[in-house]
């Protein structure tokens, strides 16, 4: 027969339980270079109300109209409802995006939002830093993007789904940042830099789309496929920045080293050019 613990071994059990379970996300601004420029409210306050995370733990992050918004960390997209102009109502509008985590114990959503590339459906798996859309305005509001975090005690679906309250970091710190995750109902704790700030390699197609996502071009799916959209991005971004005439919509390393240069500026990591 197994002798009984004592307290002091049923708290080391518990505490490697705990530490076991807790786990890290590296997390990045969902605005990127368009952080900090203020908000509308967090958690509770306002129109923050009711019995769902993802209304009551919103974040409202202020930015103008055609920001560009960000996946904030690695994730696989659960619901994806794209923007349909006539059926926006009041302060229901734009699309709607729910992920989560590659372990499926945390997620967000993300809302009044437009252009999400038609490649992202049910299923597709985005990395820190990705183009999710852009910010879109209605009937007045302010333009903000509303995001909203999760932890899933226990990991989904049959988890316990608490709202997590970053606004604070969100709106006063630019990040990347570390989060902890405790899975035990108490806030996570977030650190400063843990991430890095976002990489972009711009030796791969995928990397020229997603530096032109940066910057606030449409590219298309981040897919390394050099299709229409993604000439027609080079091109804007050729007129636009570089002032060629006529663009000739490669991405030339000429092009390439102007693009790194302006992602340098933004404050991206730039590789591969």
């Amino acid at each position: 027969m197994r002798p009984e613990r004592t307290l002091t071994e049923t708290q080391d059990h518990l505490n490697e339980t705990e530490s076991t379970m807790s786990f890290t996300i590296e997390m990045s601004h969902p605005l990127g270079p368009a952080s900090q420029q203020g908000g509308y409210g967090g958690p509770g306050v306002g129109g923050h109300q009711g019995p769902h995370w993802y209304i009551a733990f919103g974040m409202d992050l202020a930015a103008p109209a055609g920001t560009s918004v960000f996946a904030a960390f690695d994730a696989h997209l659960t619901k994806v409802q794209q923007h349909v102009p006539a059926a926006d109502t009041g302060a229901v509008y734009g699309a709607q995006l729910f992920m989560r985590s590659p372990n499926d114990m945390m997620g967000a959503f993300y809302t009044h939002i437009t252009g999400v590339p038609a490649a992202l459906t049910v299923g597709s798996r985005v990395s820190r830093g990705d183009y999710l859309g852009r910010i879109y305005a209605s009937g007045g509001i302010p333009a903000h993007l509303h995001m909203a975090l999760v932890e899933i005690i226990g990991g989904a679906p049959n988890g316990q789904y608490t709202g997590v309250n970053l606004y604070n970091s969100f709106l006063n710190t630019p990040g990347p940042w570390t989060v902890t995750f405790f899975q035990n109902g108490t806030p996570p704790s977030i650190t400063a830099g843990g991430g890095g700030p976002t990489t972009i390699d711009l030796s791969s197609l995928r990397g020229v789309q997603q530096g032109l996502a940066a910057l606030g071009f449409d590219p298309g799916p981040i897919d390394g496929i050099n299709g229409p959209r993604t000439r027609a991005a080079v091109s804007a971004f050729q007129s636009q920045v570089m002032l060629m005439s006529p663009p000739t919509g490669s991405a030339d390393p000429v092009t390439k080293a102007v693009l790194a240069a302006k992602l340098r500026l933004a404050g991206f990591v730039v590789v591969g050019a």
